[in-house]
């Protein structure tokens, strides 16, 4: 049975994390999507958020400020065409599908796809990459935590432990261990401490 949590037992951190979660969802959406332009790199640059977030956060934020400072931005790009251009030829392999079988288009995208029917989410038609791309789920994330869409956080929970839980934080661990990629480490330790953040909010929604 669902229990509802008091909000007067909640964590101090839990509203200012209400507060960042489509905005962070766009901002990996961004990363992952595309070689970051030098407008993006810039808004990254002076991005801050609310001091009361949880420290591992803030700090994980912070290193991607730098990151973006120091880091040249054809440097950046080179990162990005290196680790995630071409199937089979980039560093990574940024598919669910591929973390939870290893195949692609296999049966995990086909569970995505019939969640994303039942939502009434369509794929862009100028779209190339597959559903369980990590963009294009952290791009739902950001229509579903939207708090103008009126999305039940019980489904955004369940769409995220159905699609997200189950293999991205994996696939941002490995993304902070890659060779070579000072930028996108820093962006991996981000999307892991988000997630991280971003379950902890979820299971609270919701307690069987």
């Amino acid at each position: 049975m669902t229990q509802l949590i008091d909000s007067q037992s909640r964590p101090a951190w839990h509203e200012p994390h209400a507060d960042i979660r489509t905005d962070a969802y766009v901002l990996l959406a961004a990363l992952l999507n595309d070689t970051p332009s030098g407008d993006l790199i810039d808004i990254i640059q002076h991005l801050r958020w609310s001091a009361n977030l949880p420290e591992r956060t803030q700090e994980a934020l912070a290193r991607i400020n730098r990151a973006c400072s120091t880091c040249p931005v054809d440097s950046i790009a080179e990162e990005f065409h290196r680790l995630f251009v071409g199937l089979g030829s980039g560093e990574m392999i940024p598919y669910g599908s591929w973390y939870r079988e290893k195949m692609i288009q296999s049966a995990p995208l086909a569970a995505l796809r019939s969640d994303l029917g039942r939502l009434g989410i369509v794929r862009k038609s100028d779209t190339f990459e597959s559903e369980d791309h990590a963009a294009a789920l952290c791009e739902i994330m950001a229509l579903l935590s939207n708090p103008e869409n009126e999305i039940p956080e019980s489904e955004q929970a369940a769409f995220f432990e159905s699609h997200i839980a189950s293999w991205m934080p994996e696939f941002f661990k490995e993304l902070q261990a890659v060779k070579n990629a000072e930028f996108y480490r820093t962006v991996g330790e981000f999307g892991s401490c988000f997630l991280e953040g971003e379950s902890e909010y979820l299971q609270e929604v919701r307690i069987s």
